[in-house]
C-alpha cells in the first residue's frame, strides 16, 4: 500500500527533501550554520547566491550551463544585482528558484548546507500527525529486528525520519535515515569544530580499504570540504517510507547493514579516541 502524503512543511529539512515551495512562506532558513529568519523564498534565493558568489565567484560565473548570471541587466526581464555588477533573473517562480538552488548547491558540493523550515499553517496538523505516525510505526517494526549490535538497543521509536546512537566520541554518531526516496545508515562526523571533523574524516579515510573489507562492500565517503560536517554512508535508493510495499526491503537493508557498519568502524573510532 502506498501512503499518499506530502512532505511535512513544518519540519527543518534540506531543499532536496522539501515539498514544493509554491504558495508557501518560510519560518527561517539556515545556510552554513547561519540562521536567517526570513519568510520570502526570493530573499533566501538571493542570499544564498550572494554567499556562493563570495565563496567562489569564478565557479559561479563560469557555470553558465547550470545558472545564468551576467553583467548585462538587459538580459533579464527583472534583473536583480547580486554583487559587483552581476545580475540574475528575479522574475521566476518559487519552484524555479528551488531548482536553481539545487543545481548550484550540487555544483559547489554543498547539498547539506541549506536547511529550511516552512511557516506553519492551519492545514498542516493532519498531515503532520499522519507522517509522524508512519515514521513511528516503521521504527517500532525495525528496532526489535536489529541483532548483533547494542547500538540502538536503548533508542526508542520517534516521529523523526532518523535515529541516532552515539559512536563513543562527542559529535560522532551512527544514524539510520528513512525518507520518501532512500534508506541509509551513516557515520556522521559533526562536532562543533569543522577542523576536528575533517581531521577525524581523514584519519578514517586512511583506513578506507580495511573498513570496507570489514563491512563487506563499498561505502560512500563524503568529506564535504566546504561544509562543517563529513559523513560515510551505505544507502539504498528508490524506496519510500510512504510506500508500505517497500518496508520489507528497507528493514532488511538496515537489519543487515547496521551491525556490520558499526563493527567495521568500531576499531578505528577507538583509535581516534587515543589520538585526541
Amino acid at each position: 500500500m502506498e501512503v499518499q502524503i506530502t512532505e511535512d512543511s513544518s519540519e527543518e529539512q534540506t531543499i532536496f527533501d522539501a515539498d514544493s515551495p509554491r504558495h508557501k512562506k518560510l519560518e527561517y532558513f539556515i545556510f552554513e550554520d547561519t540562521k536567517v529568519e526570513e519568510e520570502a523564498i526570493a530573499q533566501m534565493y538571493f542570499y544564498v547566491i550572494r554567499q556562493l558568489y563570495d565563496r567562489n565567484p569564478q565557479l559561479l560565473v563560469e557555470s553558465q550551463d547550470v545558472f545564468k548570471i551576467t553583467r548585462e541587466s538587459s538580459d533579464f526581464r527583472s534583473p536583480q544585482e547580486i554583487a559587483n555588477g552581476w545580475y540574475v533573473e528575479a522574475n521566476i517562480d518559487s519552484d524555479t528558484k528551488f531548482s536553481a538552488l539545487k543545481k548550484l548547491l550540487t555544483l559547489f558540493g554543498m547539498e547539506d548546507e541549506l536547511l529550511i523550515r516552512y511557516a506553519a499553517d492551519s492545514n498542516v496538523s493532519a498531515t503532520e500527525a499522519s507522517r509522524h505516525g508512519i515514521r513511528r510505526t516503521f521504527w517500532k517494526q525495525l528496532l526489535p529486528q536489529i541483532k548483533n549490535t547494542r547500538l540502538f538497543a536503548n533508542v526508542n521509536p520517534t516521529k523523526d525520519h532518523w535515529l541516532t546512537a552515539g559512536a563513543g566520541i562527542s559529535g560522532l554518531g551512527f544514524t539510520l535515515v528513512v525518507t520518501k526516496s532512500y534508506v541509509r545508515i551513516e557515520l556522521a562526523v559533526s562536532t562543533s569544530s569543522k577542523e576536528a571533523n575533517k581531521r577525524y574524516f581523514h584519519q578514517l579515510y586512511k583506513n578506507k580499504s580495511e573498513i570496507e573489507n570489514l563491512f563487506g562492500g563499498e561505502l560512500v565517503w563524503e568529506e564535504l570540504p566546504d561544509g562543517k560536517m563529513s559523513r560515510i554512508k551505505a544507502e539504498l535508493q528508490d524506496v519510500s517510507l510512504y510506500n508500505e510495499n517497500d518496508w520489507k526491503v528497507m528493514v532488511e537493508f538496515l537489519v543487515d547493514n547496521a551491525p556490520r557498519f558499526e563493527a567495521a568502524f568500531r576499531p578505528y573510532i577507538d583509535k581516534l579516541k587515543r589520538l585526541r
